[in-house]
């Protein structure tokens, strides 16, 4: 995520005009409230918001503890920057997952999507349902690495890759705008074992544009103008009783 959001404020527009001895402490007591707004951010609001605003792909279950412990904030004199992991699992970290959920635009893609992209010519959109009944996500709702590759294997023949299909099964797809082929209809992937046979993915014609999940940085701004003037008044107490 390229984006981060820093706060500036001016003190005496959140709390009123200050005497001079009061102006003394506003340097630390602006640290300490930014500190402790950038901490509740962190712990409590955001996690709370993207729980209440999230749920996992084709609403099955929520967010997990490695996304809501995502975020980052860091205090410098009276600002403060709020950030996003930028490492992860698979090459893929929150700080560029989040982006379209925050942001909108195209999602981001996976080393399977772009696997899959290469061999059909189309983006592919998981069936989170059939892929969870298939046992193919983790508890996280990703697909997993050993299935992915086992799924990449499958639609390109290939022998070299340690996962393959297990006995009797195969993957295959049929382009959109193609004929039904061998029972299984245009515009997607499928898992076939025996009789059994289980759509995976659906075929797109290019990347679907999402819209935001949350309006990250308003509901950034709207916690701040909620909570500073209060973090800072107690703040500025304390720094006065302390002198």
């Amino acid at each position: 995520m390229a984006k981060t959001s820093g706060i500036d404020f001016d003190v005496e527009k959140l709390i009123g005009r200050l005497d001079i001895i009061q102006k003394t402490q506003i340097p630390f007591a602006a640290n300490q409230a930014l500190k402790r707004f950038g901490h509740l951010m962190k712990t409590q609001l955001l996690p709370a918001e993207m729980l209440d605003k999230f749920t996992a792909p084709d609403d099955m279950g929520s967010p997990v503890p490695f996304t809501l412990n995502s975020l980052l904030h860091d205090t410098q004199g009276m600002t403060l920057t709020l950030s996003f992991k930028d490492t992860g699992r698979a090459g893929l970290s929150p700080k560029q997952y989040l982006y379209s959920a925050f942001y909108g635009g195209k999602p981001t893609e996976t080393a399977l999507t772009k696997a899959i992209q290469g061999i059909t010519g189309m983006y592919p959109i998981p069936a989170y349902g059939n892929l969870k009944a298939l046992g193919a996500l983790t508890p996280r709702m990703d697909i997993k690495g050993s299935y992915s590759s086992k799924v990449i294997s499958g639609l390109e023949g290939s022998l070299v890759r340690k996962a393959q299909p297990s006995k009797g099964e195969r993957f295959a797809f049929v382009p959109r705008g193609g004929k039904k082929r061998g029972g299984l209809n245009p515009g997607a992937v499928y898992r076939i074992k025996g009789n059994s046979i289980a759509t995976i993915f659906s075929l797109a014609a290019s990347k679907p544009i999402l819209k935001p999940v949350l309006d990250y940085e308003a509901f950034v701004e709207k916690e701040a103008a909620n909570r500073l003037p209060s973090l800072l008044s107690l703040s500025l107490q304390r720094a006065m009783a302390s002198r």
